[in-house]
């Protein structure tokens, strides 16, 4: 079902309101563009004029700020499909490209607000250490306060810590923080690097924000987080793909909790010597200030109570609707590392649905009292765009990971082919029959697509 029908087919809602005029600002929402009109308008504007201007692509600009925006939003909203299944705006993302395909410089300026405000707190906090140090070394008569509190340093931003330490830093910032790493190759080639322990189970289990503890020794008090919010951004090469998935991270489904942001063209451009229209950092700032500054209670022990965003009938109609399609495709699906990408973005649709509806709030598009089928067919659309490089990633996985012999027979393949073209071909390279059909099978969504029963492609 193309985007636009799905959309002009509901209930007369303008489908330009949800593509949001994407075909005008002449980027496209469908063959493996980042759907950029799924955005609020202002966002698009500020994501057009950082493309035009400086260069940057748009889908890892865009891409970076649906983790900014999700940090925004952290603990304090949820989106409830029913009873009590609510779902955060936690993300973990990799901006994919090839050396010098500017990654960095379009994340820099998407989590910027964030390094701002941290460096606003630090600052502050380097002065309450002063003013503490100063107190205590006070007589206790003349102290502002007998007893000092150790003060804490406000933070939404990690690029290093153990386990430990990132928990005990959360506990001081229970609205959310965000582990970002430039290369994100240092992130999971540390993992088990302070312990014996499986870092994938742990990060598995703050991606569904299962409740989390540390009390290992060396620690001096433990830590309990009744409900984390740690998401993570970074960029990787594509040469290195295939480390991300070596040992337990494909089996144990970590790979498939990435979203994967790669644009189709990475060449490197000529520079611009046109000047933005207007203020696009100020105006993103103001997008995320919004966001930060929205007001949140606490319980008795601390912890936020979030607001929850149910989903309007038509829009949970139409998330249900396309769940069914999802689900087909995936028991579709041969190649079982997509079927474990597939079954994931259930949750990631949903996720996507509360950022799309929060950002068009923050951007003075919609309330933010209830999901509507709007913010729907924008996450959506979302969905499709990191199938497709899902679907990508996975290739260029098992493209790293092929043998010489795999390489061969995959080099003398025509584009179509019968299973009897295929055995006859695999022979004359010297790989058996039963190989050679282990191979179609494995490969089968990543290397090649079955066209028809006993007909194949490669893709």
């Amino acid at each position: 079902m193309s985007m636009e029908k799905s959309v002009s087919d509901r209930k007369g809602i303008d489908p330009m309101l949800v593509l949001g005029k994407a075909v005008d600002m002449g980027i496209s929402v469908n063959g493996g563009d980042f759907p950029l009109g799924a955005m609020p308008m202002k966002i698009q504007r500020i994501v057009r004029e950082a493309n035009e201007c400086y260069g940057y692509p748009v889908d890892y600009l865009a891409g970076a700020m649906l983790v900014a925006v999700g940090l925004g939003i952290g603990n304090t909203h949820f989106a409830r499909l029913k009873g009590k299944w609510d779902e955060s705006a936690i993300l973990f993302m990799a901006l994919v490209g090839r050396p010098g395909a500017c990654k960095s410089h379009p994340l820099n300026f998407a989590i910027r607000p964030f390094t701002e405000l941290d460096g606003k707190a630090t600052r502050a906090y380097v002065k309450e250490c002063e003013e503490y140090e100063r107190q205590r070394e006070l007589p206790m008569k003349e102290r502002t306060d007998p007893h000092p509190v150790v003060p804490v340093c406000k933070r939404f931003l990690i690029s290093d810590a153990t386990p430990e330490a990132m928990l005990l830093i959360h506990s001081q910032n229970l609205r959310g923080i965000l582990m970002w790493n430039d290369e994100l190759a240092g992130w999971f080639k540390n993992f088990n690097r302070y312990n014996k322990g499986s870092d994938e189970e742990y990060w598995l289990k703050l991606f569904n924000a299962n409740p989390s503890f540390s009390d290992r020794k060396g620690v001096k008090n433990s830590v309990y987080i009744s409900r984390p919010f740690i998401s993570v951004v970074g960029t990787i090469q594509n040469g290195i793909l295939n480390e991300l998935a070596q040992g337990s991270r494909t089996s144990n489904g970590f790979i498939d909790r990435l979203l994967f942001v790669m644009p189709n063209n990475q060449d490197k451009q000529p520079w611009s010597d046109r000047e933005p229209s207007f203020d696009i950092e100020a105006a993103w700032a103001d997008i995320i200030g919004r966001l930060v500054a929205m007001p949140y209670e606490t319980d008795d022990d601390g912890n936020i109570v979030a607001g929850i965003l149910p989903f309007t009938p038509e829009a949970k109609s139409r998330l249900y609707e396309w769940q069914r399609q999802n689900t087909e495709e995936c028991n579709r699906e041969e190649s079982d590392a997509l079927k474990g990408v597939y079954n994931k973005f259930d949750f990631h649709a949903i996720r996507f649905c509360l950022i799309m509806q929060m950002a068009r709030w923050a951007c003075g598009e919609a309330d933010k009292s209830e999901i509507d089928l709007v913010s729907v067919e924008n996450a959506i659309s979302l969905v499709d765009y990191f199938k497709t490089t899902a679907t990508r990633v996975q290739g260029i996985i098992r493209e790293l990971s092929l043998s010489e012999l795999q390489r061969a027979v995959m080099s003398a393949l025509p584009d179509e082919f019968t299973t009897e073209q295929g055995v006859e071909i695999a022979a004359d390279n010297s790989m058996p029959e039963r190989t050679f059909k282990d191979f179609i099978r494995r490969f089968t969504g990543i290397h090649f697509q079955k066209i028809r029963h006993g007909i194949y492609g490669k893709i």
